[in-house]
């Protein structure tokens, strides 16, 4: 449907800044869609007023609102997103927005790099509150199945944790806002960074049986010492390990730890076993 015609709306104040790029860029976004002020306000659910502010250019409107026109008027979240932060920086008395440095989604390689990613999703946002987040992802939880704490949120957008599962990243971003197109591209960012972080465990895992293995000669000689004799692959210094005990003959458990320090008795004849300073 064609707009009605009537008295043409006046030129966008402050067509210089960031409030009245955003205007413009809202009032063209209408206009291509030939809407009117009227039929865009009805099908936003918001007052003519609304729309009246958010396309002149003296104030920023509010997020829901741009959100509005771009889930109506077909528009790029993200370009919208840019123009209402800049917007909002300039009311602010900012020219630029502080946002937390970090790479693109798809550039993310290292845990660091994604919680960067993670917490500047949550900054241009807006930085909303846990109770936010939590009921923006609530909202959609029939749909996700992924819920979002007020804790895991905190968390999350203060670099302090990652999300621990698909799921919870799905629920994360929900949370901020992000446009649903860019979720795969998150999600193959975070598979990329637990992989990684489990083939690290994996290799410290390997490092520490090297270890064990470049140490059980010494450790089944510091058994032998304290009059035990080992009976199975060394586990560790702290992990109980089959000896038999020689002045009782019996086989029991030992920590070479305890034995080390003496502080091991046998369980059966509640004799001291120790070696080297442990021993008195």
């Amino acid at each position: 449907m064609a707009p009605r015609k009537g008295r043409p709306p006046g030129p966008v104040a402050n067509a210089a800044n960031g409030i009245g790029r955003l205007a413009e860029y809202l009032r063209t976004a209408r206009l291509n869609k030939e809407l009117t002020r009227e039929q865009l306000a009805s099908k936003l659910g918001c007052s003519i007023t609304t729309v009246q502010r958010a396309e002149g250019g003296k104030t920023p409107p509010a997020r829901d609102t741009v959100h509005g026109y771009v889930r109506v008027c077909i528009l790029d979240h993200t370009e919208a997103e840019a123009l209402w932060n800049k917007a909002a920086n300039v009311r602010r008395g900012r020219t630029r927005p502080s946002y937390t440095q970090a790479p693109r989604p798809d550039l993310v390689r290292t845990a660091d790099e994604l919680g960067a990613a993670l917490a500047r999703a949550w900054e241009r946002d807006g930085r909303p509150s846990t109770r936010k987040m939590e009921k923006r992802a609530d909202h959609r939880y029939k749909e996700t199945r992924a819920s979002l704490s007020r804790s895991t949120a905190e968390r999350i957008s203060r670099r302090k944790s990652l999300p621990g599962s698909e799921r919870t990243l799905r629920a994360y971003l929900i949370a901020c806002e992000v446009p649903d197109t860019q979720f795969p591209m998150w999600t193959q960012a975070w598979r990329r960074v637990h992989e990684r972080r489990l083939a690290a465990r994996e290799r410290d895992r390997r490092a520490a049986r090297r270890a064990i293995r470049r140490q059980a000669p010494e450790a089944k000689a510091r058994m032998l010492e304290a009059g035990l004799i080992a009976l199975d692959k060394f586990p560790g210094p702290v992990a109980p390990w089959s000896a038999r005990h020689i002045p009782c003959d019996t086989v029991s458990r030992f920590r070479l730890r305890s034995v080390l320090q003496g502080t091991a008795h046998c369980p059966v004849c509640n004799e001291l076993v120790a070696a080297g300073e442990g021993r008195k």
